[in-house]
């Protein structure tokens, strides 16, 4: 009897994680591009890493490859789905980055457990505040905003007339 090593793992995407980020902030946007660019020159066509971003008109919260991340999860603090389903958020989706890009020891004294609290502390501090300073605009507003261009769209209303009551 033949006995095989197969794993009957159910895969959402063929990159190990998929990040979802806001590209509409520009420290985001450098971060995120700078990891395709390592990820492409380490890997060429078999990227390690996927990027979504939540601020595309495409962005679907209910894709499985989305982990299920709000437009207003997402927004509060960056999340990655890994390619079996399972999300992470914060100081975490960078370890992992980093470390799928060749870059790990960047980022693996967040995990210390010496600065392991300051790092969590520091990034919910960040995260709660970046969009008032990377796009002028609370996450308040901006989740606002986002949740009446969809009440919009779902209505079939495509002109500039139309008023959410």
């Amino acid at each position: 009897m033949f006995s095989t090593n197969i794993k009957n793992e159910r895969q959402l995407f063929p990159e190990e994680m998929n990040i979802l980020y806001d590209s509409k902030c520009n420290v985001c946007k450098l971060e995120m591009d700078m990891l395709a660019r390592r990820d492409a020159r380490l890997h060429g066509s078999k990227r390690m890493i996927k990027l979504t971003d939540i601020e595309s008109d495409k962005f679907d919260p209910n894709d499985p490859a989305n982990g299920g991340v709000s437009y207003a999860k997402g927004m509060s603090a960056i999340n990655a789905v890994h390619r079996d389903g399972r999300v992470i958020e914060g100081p975490q989706v960078f370890l992992k980055a980093y470390e799928l890009v060749g870059l790990g020891w960047l980022f693996k004294f967040t995990e210390w457990p010496v600065f392991k609290p300051a790092v969590d502390i520091g990034y919910k501090l960040f995260a709660k505040y970046r969009t008032n300073i990377t796009r002028g605009s609370s996450l308040d507003e901006l989740i606002s905003a986002y949740e009446q261009k969809k009440q919009i769209e779902q209505a079939g209303c495509t002109s500039s007339s139309c008023a959410i009551k």
